[in-house]
């Protein structure tokens, strides 16, 4: 370690040395197609990651894997505040990033490369810096909204200088270190709701991803050499992480198609014995199926806003769906009876029932598309109530696992769009406000949705389709309100921490309305 205890100059230390005097693997990466990149700020340079198509991925290194470092060969800290930022990350950012599908094995990871690799470690230090300001404020101070910081801004820049100084190559290792910047980085721009810039670092991470060889996923088992298992196994952990979060943008972008909805690599994948083999498994098919079905209610809405009456989707591709998520369900319970789920890691928050809610609603939301448009959700009150009742568990386990009611945030998606569902189109009015209560218990963030103002949009359609009735004489039933009165396409932004703009139509009326709100 470098001697600071007498205020001499010490030869033979740089800013930030390698370990093992070894070039850390890092990567130039860049959209050809863009025809420029947007600014921030002087410290927020927009680089761009592949928003459409990625061409090249290029570095030249000897990476650091777990199999040629040894036991406390890590790179030295540079003052208290990186060491405060790391600690954070390793003890609050880490357990949120992946707290709905929690794995020990993928945080040991994460923490392995983030401190022995200096490209990672600046992405961590950054996230962790921008996390701790957004848990750190007061959930009640809405009227600024969240930035980086300068020291946040460094470390992410930081970790971009040592990306694209690096020069041109090809590796396997290059590839694994790459996507794992690319991941915090998504994670860095969705906290700091820079999303335009989150998006393109999740599809620069998508279409890498998908240019890797696929004989890596098929027969990382089949190799020889230790540190190229290790290679791939890295690939492969960071890889599922992305395409994860890249399926699960298609609850809040209407023109967003996740790679593997057309991916038969995956989605003809299927399940053994029956039974699924893990709750992951079960997760990634739900996930696909889940990415469908909201690829076709955006087209609906889409037609909608344009003034076109939406017609029910085809049959077949109603009924196929269907039926994959009725084999779906009996994996499922089979996967439970039979006791594979407790293959995943285990801990606080419960898995199994958020992927009964996330089937319920997918299936509810199918299974509404008729003739009778925004009427035909009154048929499924049952389900709309059993969704209530299983979110409401679902957030008290998530207090319980963040340990306060402090802000919280995590790229994944859980509970949060499904209480948005249940409160714009479940019309009764006691099972939507028990949803808008939900909302309204703890401020949650879920990449680009935030709890806050999810609930002030709910709010805003139970005062409109509500609205010919007295506040103090609140209505007792779901036929109490009109067909014509009922709020059919909704579609929102978040302006800022404190503004959101909604756009939305009426059932069976003509015309496109637009307010902003305030949080």
């Amino acid at each position: 370690m470098k001697c600071q205890s007498t205020g001499r100059a010490c030869d033979g230390y740089g800013e930030m040395p390698y370990v093992l005097n070894t070039d850390i693997a890092s990567s130039h990466y860049q959209d050809n197609n863009a025809k420029g990149s947007e600014c921030y700020d002087r410290y927020h340079p927009g680089v761009t990651i592949c928003a459409h198509q990625a061409k090249q991925w290029q570095a030249k290194s000897h990476v650091l894997t777990s199999h040629n470092l040894g036991p406390l060969m890590v790179l030295p800290v540079n003052g208290s505040a990186q060491t405060e930022a790391m600690c954070f990350f390793e003890y609050i950012s880490i357990k949120h990033l992946n707290e709905y599908r929690p794995n020990e094995t993928w945080r040991k990871t994460l923490m392995f490369f983030s401190q022995t690799v200096p490209s990672v470690r600046y992405a961590a230090i950054a996230l962790a810096l921008v996390n701790r300001g957004y848990l750190d404020r007061d959930s009640r101070d809405r009227m600024h909204q969240l930035s980086p910081n300068k020291d946040a801004l460094f470390y992410y820049n930081r970790a971009i200088q040592l990306l694209l100084n690096q020069e041109s190559g090809d590796s396997d290792e290059t590839t694994a270190i790459t996507l794992l910047v690319c991941y915090l980085f998504t994670c860095f721009d969705h906290l700091a709701g820079n999303y335009i810039q989150a998006m393109k670092h999740l599809r620069g991470g998508v279409e890498l991803s998908r240019n890797i060889d696929k004989s890596i996923f098929n027969n990382i088992k089949t190799y020889n050499d230790t540190k190229s298992s290790a290679v791939h196994t890295l690939i492969l952990q960071v890889t599922r992480q992305i395409r994860r979060l890249d399926t699960q943008a298609a609850t809040f972008l209407v023109d967003w198609t996740p790679i593997d909805v057309q991916n038969p690599f995956i989605a003809n994948l299927q399940p053994s014995n029956n039974a699924f083999r893990s709750l992951d498994q079960a997760a990634d098919h739900l996930q696909i199926l889940v990415a469908r079905v909201m690829g076709l209610r955006n087209a609906e809405q889409e037609m909608v806003f344009t003034g076109e009456t939406p017609p029910p989707p085809p049959p077949s591709i109603k009924d196929d769906i269907l039926q994959q998520l009725e084999k779906w369900s009996n994996l499922f319970e089979n996967m439970l009876q039979q006791g594979n789920s407790h293959e995943t890691d285990t801990e606080a928050y419960p898995l199994i029932p958020l992927l009964r809610l996330q089937y319920t609603i997918t299936w509810t939301l199918l299974s509404s598309c008729g003739s009778g448009r925004e009427m035909e959700y009154d048929k499924f009150l049952p389900q709309f109530q059993q969704c209530v009742a299983l979110a409401n568990d679902l957030v008290a386990a998530h207090e319980r696992y963040s340990g306060s009611l402090k802000p919280t945030f995590t790229p994944e998606i859980g509970v949060l769009p499904v209480l948005y569902i249940i409160g714009v189109k479940c019309r009764h009015p006691v099972v939507r406000r028990e949803a808008l209560s939900i909302l309204r218990r703890q401020p949650i963030r879920e990449a680009i949705w935030d709890s806050i103002s999810t609930a002030r949009v709910v709010e805003r359609v139970i005062e409109i389709e509500e609205s010919e009735f007295e506040k103090k004489e609140m209505i007792q039933s779901m036929e109490q309100i009109a067909v014509q009165q009922r709020v059919e396409a909704l579609s929102w932004i978040q302006e800022s921490a404190v503004r959101v703009d909604i756009t939305y139509t009426f059932c069976t009326r003509e015309g496109v309305h637009n307010e902003t709100l305030m949080v």
